[in-house]
């Protein structure tokens, strides 16, 4: 999961305990650029990117990337997929505590992380 993130704290994760809400151009379920073009009379593109707020954007790549994905921030990142792949109950708690200092490493200081039956169903609310 290769995908730019942009930090709320002018470059440095972790900068401060509250939470930023964060406009910036948005992906689809795909990590793709969300491009709806809008055209002038003439046919020529205004405008294209969607832009809105990127919060559980962010969130998802965080989740996904595994620590040094992101080259600007390599201690960044959680890689849920050593999570799911093991089947240990202990990891739970870890699972819950290394989730939310990810988040709040990122800005999202009252990110609540709740966990279903297993690790595969969880919940994030910014």
């Amino acid at each position: 999961m290769k995908a730019p993130l942009s930090s709320p704290q002018g470059g440095k994760p972790g900068g401060g305990n509250i939470n930023i809400k964060m406009n910036g151009i948005l992906l689809d379920d795909n990590f793709e650029l969300r491009i709806t073009p809008v055209r002038l009379g003439n046919g020529l593109i205004a405008s294209g990117m969607v832009v809105g707020n990127i919060d559980y954007q962010r969130c998802r790549m965080i989740i996904g990337a595994q620590k040094g994905e992101f080259k600007e921030f390599p201690a960044l990142g959680f890689g849920i997929d050593n999570y799911l792949k093991s089947v240990a109950v202990q990891r739970r708690q870890q699972f819950l505590t290394e989730l939310t200092k990810e988040l709040k490493s990122d800005g999202m200081a009252t990110a609540k992380v709740t966990v279903g039956g297993d690790l595969s169903q969880f919940e994030i609310t910014l």
